[in-house]
């Protein structure tokens, strides 16, 4: 029964693709935008050349091969040929749907499926073992350049290059109650945070920046204890069952709090939980309601927030911004941060060039995919150069990942940063939070 159920389920999957790459109109439009294309120039990674695959794959011409796979993984998901598609066709869903039909027949494989469903199952091991590297990051001193340890790396799956983020001595979550007053007395909202696993564990200081800001201008806050991954990076590993499980659980669990709104700091969680959650939930009101009440949080202040003349102190710096690909395609938030960042006094806003040419980081590519991963945002380092600034300023903590990784290996002395830390530091010096 259980094998029926996964066959009639994958060829569901080929189904909806068929329906999707059935529009393509082949014209080769979106070879002239794919960030891969252009480092690889291979016609099986761009998007035309995946919606060949994906008709010949449901026509029975073409069996899933190991180079097979390799082309639907060739994909960012930054979205850009969609958004240049003249036919409307939307390749991510194609490749998405390939990606859920191979794995529902042939299986995750161990090791994503043990980090999966620890995902799904229990925190506790995920968080341990992130505290775990935590201290070990710190007693090798950072696991710098010249350290012996990177030779260990590809053990791991991992490039020797690569520069990691420290992870948190302690979650972001653990620090808080799970509902934290207004410091305004009586709160003008009860905002539900979504996190996220990176803001939990690695990016603590937004969850206190976004945590300081909505308190300090009135808003109750609430960050439920047992909220889990968005489901992200599950579904973009092909895993369909394990992508819908968490976000029903997110979707069950954040509707018992009476919230008037759910703020995300993760431009892909925050995607996961406005859109692509109707992927895997049933069209309802009580969905429809869900998502209307998901914003970015640079949607949010942007939107809700009144900053008076002298909340915001002044900061002597340059910066520019890079667009994250689930926050500018993906949700359509592209003037908010910005417009937050100009609000700052003193503040020098570059507009970078490129600024919404993906990174090349896209969740987990920039793990797997290390080399074409680099190339990709070797350009935009260069553009980040061009503006002579201290800082590039974003919304994705995968972005921010890749982009300093890349920085650090170019010895550029830019940070990058997300737009509501700095924002927080202008408020903070202003003593207004």
């Amino acid at each position: 029964m259980m094998v029926q159920r996964q066959r009639e389920q994958a060829e569901t999957h080929l189904l909806r693709a068929a329906q999707e790459f059935q529009k393509c109109m082949q014209c080769g439009k979106c070879r002239s935008v794919c960030p891969v294309f252009k480092e690889i120039g291979n016609e099986l990674y761009v998007a035309r050349g995946k919606n060949k695959l994906a008709e010949k794959i449901v026509s029975g011409d073409l069996q899933i091969t190991s180079r097979v796979k390799d082309a639907i993984n060739e994909c960012l998901n930054c979205k850009t040929c969609s958004a240049n598609c003249p036919a409307g066709v939307s390749p991510e869903h194609v490749v998405l749907r390939l990606r859920w039909y191979i794995t529902t027949r042939e299986g995750l494989g161990l090791f994503k499926a043990l980090v999966f469903r620890q995902l799904l199952w229990r925190k506790w091991p995920i968080i341990a073992g992130a505290v775990f590297i935590g201290f070990v990051q710190r007693i090798l001193l950072d696991i710098g350049p010249q350290n012996p340890v990177r030779h260990l790396f590809p053990l791991f799956g991992f490039s020797k290059r690569r520069n990691f983020p420290r992870l948190a001595l302690r979650p972001a979550q653990s620090l808080y109650p799970e509902v934290i007053p207004s410091k305004k007395g009586t709160p003008v909202k009860r905002i539900g945070y979504f996190t996220g696993c990176a803001g939990n564990l690695i990016y603590t200081n937004v969850v206190k920046s976004v945590v300081d800001i909505l308190t300090g201008y009135g808003y109750d806050v609430v960050i439920p204890k047992d909220q889990k991954c968005s489901g992200t990076p599950v579904l973009a590993n092909g895993d369909y069952e394990g992508a819908a499980n968490l976000m029903e659980h997110n979707f069950n669990l954040f509707r018992r709090y009476d919230l008037d709104a759910i703020v995300v700091s993760c431009s892909s969680c925050g995607l996961a939980l406005k859109k692509e959650i109707k992927l895997f939930i049933d069209n309802c009101d009580e969905l429809r309601e869900f998502c209307d009440k998901i914003y970015d949080i640079n949607e949010f202040l942007e939107k809700e927030v009144q900053f008076g003349p002298n909340d915001l102190g002044r900061l002597p710096y340059r910066v520019t911004y890079h667009d994250p690909c689930h926050l500018n395609r993906g949700q359509d938030v592209r003037k908010e941060p910005r417009s937050l960042l100009m609000k700052i006094p003193g503040l020098i806003f570059k507009e970078m060039q490129d600024a919404a040419v993906c990174c090349g980081s896209a969740g987990s590519y920039c793990l797997t995919h290390y080399e074409t991963a680099i190339q990709i945002n070797n350009h935009k380092i260069k553009n980040i150069q061009k503006e002579y600034v201290e800082y590039v300023a974003t919304a994705c903590p995968t972005c921010i990942m890749h982009i300093q990784d890349n920085l650090l290996q170019h010895h550029s002395g830019e940070k990058a940063r997300f737009v509501v830390e700095i924002l927080a530091d202008s408020l903070r010096k202003a003593g207004t939070i």
